[in-house]
């Protein structure tokens, strides 16, 4: 079995909005999503909807209602996870952001994300968002960066100190970690230059996100997209090493949102497995079991 935990469709009855992103980007409603699903043998997706007005219609991509909509059509194959803005509601820190997560989990969603708001951690309007999550049982999934303007994505210093001690504070809130800024701590040597790329040079020593995996329960990571495939397969042995080691902390994802988005890390995922760098239940548990145990609460 496959779970997708980051996947994207975009507007169903507003298809321009694609060309918004490229002029040749073709929509990618949910009839093109399943089809990809079959073909790469992807059983369930979670569709990850975009509200924050960083890249809310540049992308073209449904939002929460229409997320939850599409879902419930399609319970057997798809997941929705709602995205709350720590902006939202007047823009205060005092803002009851419990109230809208609860109406969205009523509603089918089992997580928050993917959080883009290009603001500081450090922010009182992160920590607020951090409490509810935190207090309603509801994991959230960010894009991380290092850039404040002209991108997207919630800010945070190299090796991640404002996250750490949003990690130490809120223990129950449960983040997973996605994007450039995140995949590249996983190298020891990294330099500030290297947030935002992806680094060709060989891997020497373990990074930052070995140390935080191991320190914070409450971290997780999103394999999906070019970001994480380039951290593991530029040194193969350091990506095994940290597969295995977190095995029990890491969702498969694919980050598709256009119908010819490449997903290699599906590739190198079964390569790992076919090689033994991977044991069957490691493999499984990345897969699809911790979706299942974290966002499903399945223990088998």
């Amino acid at each position: 079995m496959i779970i997708d935990i980051h996947t994207h469709i975009t507007y169903k009855n507003y298809p321009q909005f694609a060309k918004l992103f490229t002029d040749t980007r073709k929509p990618f409603p949910v009839k093109t999503l399943l089809k990809t699903m079959d073909a790469d043998g992807i059983d369930i997706s979670v569709l990850l909807p975009l509200v924050n007005p960083e890249n809310d219609a540049y992308f073209g991509v449904a939002g929460n209602l229409e997320c939850v909509e599409t879902a419930k059509k399609y319970p057997d194959r798809l997941i929705a996870f709602c995205n709350i803005d720590p902006r939202c509601m007047f823009n205060t820190p005092e803002a009851p952001l419990g109230k809208v997560i609860r109406l969205y989990k009523e509603m089918g969603c089992k997580g928050i994300g993917e959080i883009c708001a290009n603001l500081p951690l450090e922010s009182p309007l992160y920590d607020n968002l951090f409490r509810h999550a935190a207090e309603e049982d509801m994991p959230m999934l960010f894009h991380f960066t290092g850039k404040s303007g002209a991108t997207y994505g919630a800010i945070d210093e190299i090796h991640f100190p404002t996250l750490q001690k949003l990690l130490k504070k809120y223990p129950k809130a449960k983040v997973i970690g996605h994007a450039m800024a995140f995949w590249n701590e996983i190298d020891g040597d990294m330099k500030e230059s290297d947030r935002e790329i992806y680094p060709k040079n060989q891997i020497k020593k373990k990074g930052h996100l070995f140390t935080m995996m191991e320190k914070f329960p409450n971290i997780y990571g999103d394999i999906s997209a070019g970001s994480c495939h380039n951290a593991l397969s530029r040194t193969p042995e350091i990506g095994y090493a940290f597969l295995k080691a977190f095995n029990k902390k890491l969702f498969f994802g694919t980050d598709r949102f256009t119908p010819k988005t490449p997903a290699p890390i599906l590739n190198f995922m079964k390569e790992a497995l076919k090689n033994k760098k991977l044991t069957k239940a490691e493999y499984d548990n990345i897969m699809y079991k911790n979706f299942k145990r974290i966002f499903m609460g399945e223990t088998k």
